[in-house]
Protein backbone atom coordinates (compact mmCIF):
# COMPACT_ATOMS: atom_id res chain seq x y z
CA UNK A 1 0.00 0.00 0.00
CA UNK A 2 1.14 3.46 -0.74
CA UNK A 3 0.58 5.94 1.62
CA UNK A 4 0.53 9.49 0.92
CA UNK A 5 -1.93 11.38 3.62
CA UNK A 6 -2.99 10.33 7.09
CA UNK A 7 -5.78 11.91 9.49
CA UNK A 8 -5.77 11.32 13.34
CA UNK A 9 -9.39 11.70 14.41
CA UNK A 10 -10.11 12.64 18.36
CA UNK A 11 -11.99 15.33 20.19
CA UNK A 12 -10.00 18.39 21.14
CA UNK A 13 -6.55 20.19 21.57
CA UNK A 14 -7.15 22.01 24.89
CA UNK A 15 -4.80 19.21 26.75
CA UNK A 16 -5.10 16.23 28.05
CA UNK A 17 -3.61 12.24 27.17
CA UNK A 18 -4.97 12.53 23.58
CA UNK A 19 -3.87 15.66 22.55
CA UNK A 20 -0.67 14.64 23.56
CA UNK A 21 -0.53 11.25 21.86
CA UNK A 22 -2.46 13.35 19.08
CA UNK A 23 0.24 15.96 18.42
CA UNK A 24 2.95 13.45 19.04
CA UNK A 25 2.09 11.29 16.33
CA UNK A 26 1.40 13.83 13.78
CA UNK A 27 4.99 14.94 14.29
CA UNK A 28 6.10 11.55 13.60
CA UNK A 29 4.53 10.81 10.83
CA UNK A 30 5.12 14.41 9.12
CA UNK A 31 8.49 13.83 10.38
CA UNK A 32 8.78 10.42 8.35
CA UNK A 33 7.50 12.09 4.77
CA UNK A 34 3.99 11.29 5.65
CA UNK A 35 1.14 14.55 5.31
CA UNK A 36 -1.34 14.33 8.05
CA UNK A 37 -4.00 16.38 9.33
CA UNK A 38 -5.06 15.98 12.90
CA UNK A 39 -8.75 16.30 13.42
CA UNK A 40 -10.77 17.70 15.82
CA UNK A 41 -14.76 18.51 16.81
CA UNK A 42 -13.55 22.35 17.67
CA UNK A 43 -10.16 24.06 18.29
CA UNK A 44 -10.00 28.07 19.13
CA UNK A 45 -7.21 30.09 17.30
CA UNK A 46 -5.37 30.36 20.11
CA UNK A 47 -5.26 26.48 20.68
CA UNK A 48 -4.26 26.18 17.19
CA UNK A 49 -1.09 28.43 17.62
CA UNK A 50 -0.17 26.29 20.13
CA UNK A 51 0.71 23.62 17.93
CA UNK A 52 2.32 25.99 14.66
CA UNK A 53 3.74 22.72 13.13
CA UNK A 54 0.51 20.72 13.53
CA UNK A 55 -1.83 20.39 10.22
CA UNK A 56 -5.21 20.98 12.61
CA UNK A 57 -8.32 20.50 10.90
CA UNK A 58 -11.48 21.23 12.98
CA UNK A 59 -15.09 19.49 12.04
CA UNK A 60 -16.58 22.71 13.88
CA UNK A 61 -19.14 20.49 15.55
CA UNK A 62 -19.28 20.71 19.55
CA UNK A 63 -19.92 17.20 20.45
CA UNK A 64 -18.98 13.82 19.39
CA UNK A 65 -22.56 12.32 19.34
CA UNK A 66 -23.14 15.61 16.21
CA UNK A 67 -19.62 14.55 14.48
CA UNK A 68 -20.91 11.86 12.18
CA UNK A 69 -22.10 14.00 9.41
CA UNK A 70 -19.05 16.44 9.80
CA UNK A 71 -16.48 13.54 9.67
CA UNK A 72 -18.36 12.33 6.77
CA UNK A 73 -18.05 15.65 5.07
CA UNK A 74 -14.27 15.34 6.01
CA UNK A 75 -13.42 11.99 4.36
CA UNK A 76 -15.31 12.77 0.68
CA UNK A 77 -13.00 16.38 0.76
CA UNK A 78 -10.16 15.24 1.91
CA UNK A 79 -9.68 11.84 1.29
CA UNK A 80 -7.27 10.57 3.81
CA UNK A 81 -5.33 6.77 2.58
CA UNK A 82 -5.34 5.93 6.52
CA UNK A 83 -7.56 7.36 9.42
CA UNK A 84 -6.14 6.60 13.12
CA UNK A 85 -9.17 7.56 15.07
CA UNK A 86 -9.07 7.42 18.99
CA UNK A 87 -10.69 6.84 21.60
CA UNK A 88 -13.68 4.15 21.00
CA UNK A 89 -16.14 6.81 20.20
CA UNK A 90 -14.32 7.81 17.25
CA UNK A 91 -13.37 4.46 16.08
CA UNK A 92 -17.11 4.05 15.90
CA UNK A 93 -17.87 7.06 14.24
CA UNK A 94 -14.98 6.79 11.61
CA UNK A 95 -16.17 2.92 10.31
CA UNK A 96 -19.75 4.39 10.24
CA UNK A 97 -18.54 7.89 8.43
CA UNK A 98 -16.73 5.60 5.99
CA UNK A 99 -19.63 3.95 4.87
CA UNK A 100 -21.89 6.54 4.14
CA UNK A 101 -19.09 8.34 2.69
CA UNK A 102 -18.02 5.72 -0.03
CA UNK A 103 -14.40 6.39 0.52
CA UNK A 104 -12.03 3.57 0.55
CA UNK A 105 -9.79 4.89 3.10
CA UNK A 106 -8.22 2.65 5.35
CA UNK A 107 -9.68 2.58 9.53
CA UNK A 108 -7.20 1.72 12.54
CA UNK A 109 -9.15 1.74 14.68
CA UNK A 110 -7.19 2.88 18.17
CA UNK A 111 -8.24 1.39 21.85
CA UNK A 112 -6.70 3.03 24.71
CA UNK A 113 -8.65 1.84 28.16
CA UNK A 114 -9.86 -0.90 29.56
CA UNK A 115 -13.76 -0.99 28.35
CA UNK A 116 -15.33 -2.91 30.47
CA UNK A 117 -13.63 -1.50 33.63
CA UNK A 118 -14.48 2.23 31.99
CA UNK A 119 -17.99 1.74 31.39
CA UNK A 120 -19.17 -0.86 34.51
CA UNK A 121 -16.82 1.43 37.09
CA UNK A 122 -16.20 4.95 35.89
CA UNK A 123 -19.08 5.85 33.80
CA UNK A 124 -21.84 3.05 35.46
CA UNK A 125 -24.21 6.30 36.00
CA UNK A 126 -23.91 7.35 32.34
CA UNK A 127 -26.98 5.52 30.66
CA UNK A 128 -25.92 7.00 27.08
CA UNK A 129 -22.39 4.94 27.59
CA UNK A 130 -24.07 1.67 28.23
CA UNK A 131 -24.58 0.99 24.54
CA UNK A 132 -20.98 1.62 23.61
CA UNK A 133 -19.76 -2.22 24.60
CA UNK A 134 -22.66 -3.45 22.14
CA UNK A 135 -21.40 -1.25 19.62
CA UNK A 136 -18.05 -1.82 19.36
CA UNK A 137 -18.36 -5.65 19.08
CA UNK A 138 -21.01 -5.19 16.05
CA UNK A 139 -18.50 -2.19 14.32
CA UNK A 140 -15.06 -2.46 15.14
CA UNK A 141 -14.96 -5.80 12.89
CA UNK A 142 -15.52 -3.49 10.07
CA UNK A 143 -12.05 -1.53 10.68
CA UNK A 144 -9.15 -3.12 8.88
CA UNK A 145 -6.72 -2.93 11.93
CA UNK A 146 -7.16 -2.29 15.74
CA UNK A 147 -3.92 -0.57 17.65
CA UNK A 148 -4.10 -1.26 21.57
CA UNK A 149 -1.97 0.15 24.13
CA UNK A 150 -1.89 -3.26 25.83
CA UNK A 151 -2.36 -6.92 26.20
CA UNK A 152 -5.10 -6.59 28.43
CA UNK A 153 -6.23 -4.01 26.36
CA UNK A 154 -7.22 -6.23 23.40
CA UNK A 155 -7.63 -9.05 25.67
CA UNK A 156 -10.77 -6.95 27.36
CA UNK A 157 -12.36 -6.64 24.19
CA UNK A 158 -12.08 -9.98 22.55
CA UNK A 159 -12.48 -11.85 26.06
CA UNK A 160 -15.39 -9.83 27.77
CA UNK A 161 -16.14 -7.71 25.60
CA UNK A 162 -16.71 -9.92 22.39
CA UNK A 163 -15.38 -8.28 19.72
CA UNK A 164 -14.87 -10.88 16.64
CA UNK A 165 -11.06 -10.86 16.35
CA UNK A 166 -11.84 -10.77 12.49
CA UNK A 167 -8.94 -7.98 11.97
CA UNK A 168 -5.42 -7.35 12.64
CA UNK A 169 -4.51 -6.27 16.37
CA UNK A 170 -1.33 -5.50 17.53
CA UNK A 171 -0.11 -4.06 21.04
CA UNK A 172 1.86 -0.75 20.27
CA UNK A 173 2.81 1.59 23.27
CA UNK A 174 1.69 5.28 23.50
CA UNK A 175 4.30 7.78 21.70
CA UNK A 176 5.74 10.68 23.91
CA UNK A 177 7.85 13.92 22.79
CA UNK A 178 10.90 12.78 24.74
CA UNK A 179 12.86 16.36 23.90
CA UNK A 180 10.18 18.46 24.87
CA UNK A 181 9.10 16.60 28.07
CA UNK A 182 12.84 16.99 29.02
CA UNK A 183 13.27 20.52 28.47
CA UNK A 184 10.08 21.66 29.40
CA UNK A 185 11.51 19.57 32.85
CA UNK A 186 14.48 22.01 33.20
CA UNK A 187 11.98 25.00 33.75
CA UNK A 188 11.51 25.72 37.59
CA UNK A 189 9.12 25.11 40.01
CA UNK A 190 6.96 27.06 41.49
CA UNK A 191 5.88 24.96 44.74
CA UNK A 192 7.64 25.95 47.97
CA UNK A 193 8.21 22.31 48.73
CA UNK A 194 10.77 21.89 45.97
CA UNK A 195 12.96 24.56 47.80
CA UNK A 196 12.91 22.15 50.89
CA UNK A 197 15.31 19.55 49.57
CA UNK A 198 14.86 17.81 53.41
CA UNK A 199 11.84 16.15 53.41
CA UNK A 200 10.87 14.18 50.37
CA UNK A 201 8.24 14.80 48.02
CA UNK A 202 5.73 12.40 46.44
CA UNK A 203 4.15 13.30 43.13
CA UNK A 204 1.42 11.68 41.18
CA UNK A 205 -0.37 13.16 37.81
CA UNK A 206 -4.02 11.85 37.78
CA UNK A 207 -7.27 12.56 36.97
CA UNK A 208 -9.65 13.09 40.76
CA UNK A 209 -11.71 10.49 39.11
CA UNK A 210 -12.66 6.59 40.36
CA UNK A 211 -10.21 4.97 37.66
CA UNK A 212 -6.90 6.67 39.75
CA UNK A 213 -7.61 5.14 43.10
CA UNK A 214 -6.25 8.34 44.54
CA UNK A 215 -7.93 7.26 47.66
CA UNK A 216 -5.87 4.16 48.29
CA UNK A 217 -3.02 6.57 47.15
CA UNK A 218 -4.03 8.99 50.16
CA UNK A 219 -3.83 6.15 52.63
CA UNK A 220 -0.98 4.35 51.79
CA UNK A 221 0.83 8.10 51.97
CA UNK A 222 -1.01 8.41 55.64
CA UNK A 223 1.16 5.30 56.51
CA UNK A 224 4.64 6.76 55.15
CA UNK A 225 4.03 9.78 57.02
CA UNK A 226 4.07 8.14 60.40
CA UNK A 227 7.58 6.34 59.58
CA UNK A 228 8.82 9.58 57.95
CA UNK A 229 8.05 13.11 57.28
CA UNK A 230 6.97 12.99 53.21
CA UNK A 231 4.48 15.64 50.61
CA UNK A 232 2.02 14.83 48.37
CA UNK A 233 1.47 16.54 45.47
CA UNK A 234 -1.37 15.85 43.44
CA UNK A 235 -1.68 17.19 39.77
CA UNK A 236 -5.13 16.68 38.12
CA UNK A 237 -8.87 17.98 38.47
CA UNK A 238 -11.76 15.65 38.69
CA UNK A 239 -15.58 14.89 40.20
CA UNK A 240 -14.02 13.41 43.15
CA UNK A 241 -12.08 16.85 44.39
CA UNK A 242 -14.65 17.27 47.46
CA UNK A 243 -13.91 13.33 48.30
CA UNK A 244 -10.62 13.25 48.37
CA UNK A 245 -9.98 16.78 50.11
CA UNK A 246 -12.20 15.02 52.47
CA UNK A 247 -10.66 12.09 53.28
CA UNK A 248 -7.11 14.14 53.48
CA UNK A 249 -9.06 15.35 57.10
CA UNK A 250 -10.13 12.38 58.05
CA UNK A 251 -6.85 10.82 57.40
CA UNK A 252 -5.00 14.08 59.00
CA UNK A 253 -2.77 14.68 56.56
CA UNK A 254 -4.17 17.83 54.90
CA UNK A 255 -0.94 19.70 55.90
CA UNK A 256 1.14 17.84 53.62
CA UNK A 257 -1.21 16.94 50.58
CA UNK A 258 -1.44 19.95 47.60
CA UNK A 259 -3.68 19.13 45.17
CA UNK A 260 -3.56 22.71 43.21
CA UNK A 261 -5.36 20.61 39.86
CA UNK A 262 -4.14 20.83 36.26
CA UNK A 263 -0.89 22.25 35.34
CA UNK A 264 0.27 22.48 32.01
CA UNK A 265 3.49 21.78 32.58
CA UNK A 266 3.70 18.85 35.38
CA UNK A 267 7.46 17.59 34.29
CA UNK A 268 9.30 20.46 35.83
CA UNK A 269 7.66 18.30 39.38
CA UNK A 270 7.99 15.09 37.63
CA UNK A 271 11.63 16.16 37.38
CA UNK A 272 11.72 17.04 40.67
CA UNK A 273 10.17 14.65 43.12
CA UNK A 274 11.50 11.87 45.02
CA UNK A 275 8.92 9.29 43.97
CA UNK A 276 6.36 9.17 40.76
CA UNK A 277 3.37 7.24 42.32
CA UNK A 278 0.63 5.79 40.26
CA UNK A 279 -2.16 3.45 41.92
CA UNK A 280 -4.96 2.98 39.06
CA UNK A 281 -7.12 0.35 39.36
CA UNK A 282 -6.36 -0.23 35.95
CA UNK A 283 -5.07 2.06 33.12
CA UNK A 284 -4.70 1.55 29.26
CA UNK A 285 -1.21 2.93 28.73
CA UNK A 286 -0.72 5.67 31.01
CA UNK A 287 0.94 8.76 29.33
CA UNK A 288 1.77 10.06 32.77
CA UNK A 289 3.56 7.34 33.88
CA UNK A 290 5.91 7.23 30.41
CA UNK A 291 6.71 10.74 30.93
CA UNK A 292 7.25 10.47 34.09
CA UNK A 293 9.85 7.71 33.37
CA UNK A 294 11.34 10.54 30.60
CA UNK A 295 11.91 12.86 33.31
CA UNK A 296 14.08 10.23 35.05
CA UNK A 297 11.78 9.93 38.21
CA UNK A 298 11.78 6.92 40.33
CA UNK A 299 8.16 5.43 39.34
CA UNK A 300 6.20 3.20 41.65
CA UNK A 301 3.26 1.47 39.76
CA UNK A 302 0.07 -0.62 40.93
CA UNK A 303 0.28 -4.33 39.53
CA UNK A 304 -3.37 -3.97 37.99
CA UNK A 305 -5.02 -4.41 34.83
CA UNK A 306 -3.19 -2.55 31.57
CA UNK A 307 -0.04 -1.37 30.61
CA UNK A 308 1.25 0.20 33.27
CA UNK A 309 3.25 -3.39 34.34
CA UNK A 310 4.01 -3.75 30.67
CA UNK A 311 5.57 0.17 30.58
CA UNK A 312 7.90 -0.89 33.85
CA UNK A 313 8.23 -4.41 32.43
CA UNK A 314 7.08 -5.91 35.54
CA UNK A 315 9.71 -4.14 38.19
CA UNK A 316 12.51 -3.89 35.76
CA UNK A 317 11.94 0.17 35.18
CA UNK A 318 9.97 0.35 38.52
CA UNK A 319 8.64 -0.58 41.31
CA UNK A 320 5.66 -2.90 41.47
CA UNK A 321 3.31 -3.55 44.07
CA UNK A 322 -0.01 -5.13 44.80
CA UNK A 323 -3.51 -3.80 43.13
CA UNK A 324 -5.21 -1.76 45.67
CA UNK A 325 -3.75 -2.54 48.72
CA UNK A 326 -2.49 0.77 50.48
CA UNK A 327 0.11 -0.89 53.03
CA UNK A 328 1.96 -2.41 49.93
CA UNK A 329 1.77 1.04 48.33
CA UNK A 330 3.30 2.46 51.19
CA UNK A 331 5.91 0.06 51.58
CA UNK A 332 7.18 0.22 47.83
CA UNK A 333 7.52 3.86 48.57
CA UNK A 334 9.43 3.83 51.62
CA UNK A 335 11.82 1.52 50.36
CA UNK A 336 13.00 4.10 47.62
CA UNK A 337 12.69 6.84 49.54
CA UNK A 338 15.11 5.09 52.20
CA UNK A 339 17.34 3.68 49.85
CA UNK A 340 19.14 6.06 47.56
CA UNK A 341 21.06 3.39 45.52
CA UNK A 342 17.60 2.23 45.02
CA UNK A 343 16.34 5.61 43.48
CA UNK A 344 18.94 5.78 41.53
CA UNK A 345 18.93 2.57 40.19
CA UNK A 346 14.85 3.25 39.19
CA UNK A 347 15.81 6.77 37.85
CA UNK A 348 18.15 5.57 35.46
CA UNK A 349 15.99 2.32 34.37
CA UNK A 350 13.25 4.70 33.59
CA UNK A 351 15.33 7.47 31.96
CA UNK A 352 16.74 3.98 29.51
CA UNK A 353 13.30 2.72 28.95
CA UNK A 354 11.25 6.21 28.39
CA UNK A 355 13.60 5.89 24.66
CA UNK A 356 10.91 2.87 23.87
CA UNK A 357 8.28 5.74 23.52
CA UNK A 358 10.10 7.82 21.67
CA UNK A 359 7.39 9.22 19.16
CA UNK A 360 9.71 8.69 16.05
CA UNK A 361 9.67 5.00 16.91
CA UNK A 362 6.37 4.61 17.91
CA UNK A 363 4.79 6.47 13.91
CA UNK A 364 7.05 4.20 12.42
CA UNK A 365 5.63 1.12 14.40
CA UNK A 366 1.58 2.71 13.49
CA UNK A 367 2.98 3.01 9.81
CA UNK A 368 4.54 -0.77 9.60
CA UNK A 369 1.27 -2.35 11.28
CA UNK A 370 -1.36 0.21 8.70
CA UNK A 371 1.18 -1.45 5.37
CA UNK A 372 2.89 -4.71 5.76
CA UNK A 373 0.69 -5.69 8.98
CA UNK A 374 -2.19 -5.30 7.01
CA UNK A 375 -0.54 -6.45 3.49
CA UNK A 376 0.63 -9.79 5.62
CA UNK A 377 -2.89 -10.11 6.99
CA UNK A 378 -4.84 -10.13 3.31
CA UNK A 379 -2.27 -12.40 1.88
CA UNK A 380 -3.12 -15.27 5.10
CA UNK A 381 -6.34 -14.88 4.22
CA UNK A 382 -6.34 -15.58 0.93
Amino acid sequence: MTMKKVAILTHDIGGGAFTSLGTALSRGFQELGINCEFVVLKATQAEKEQYPDINIVTLNTQRTAFSLLPTVRYLKQSKPDVIFPMPWYFNITAIWARYLSGIDSQIIIGEHNIISLETGIEHQDKLHLQSLPMLMRYTYPYGDGLIAVSQDTIADLVETIKVPPRIPMRVIFNPIDLDRVQQLAKKPTDHPWFLDSETPTIVTVARLAKQKQLDVLLRAFARVVKIQPARLLILGEGPLRSQLENLCYELQIEDCVAMPGYDRNPYRYMSACDVFVLASAWEGCPIALQEAMACGAAVVVNDAPGGSKDLIEYGKHGMMVAAGDSEALATGILQILSNSSLKQHYQNQARKRARDFQYLKIAQQYLDFSTTGLVRQEVLCR
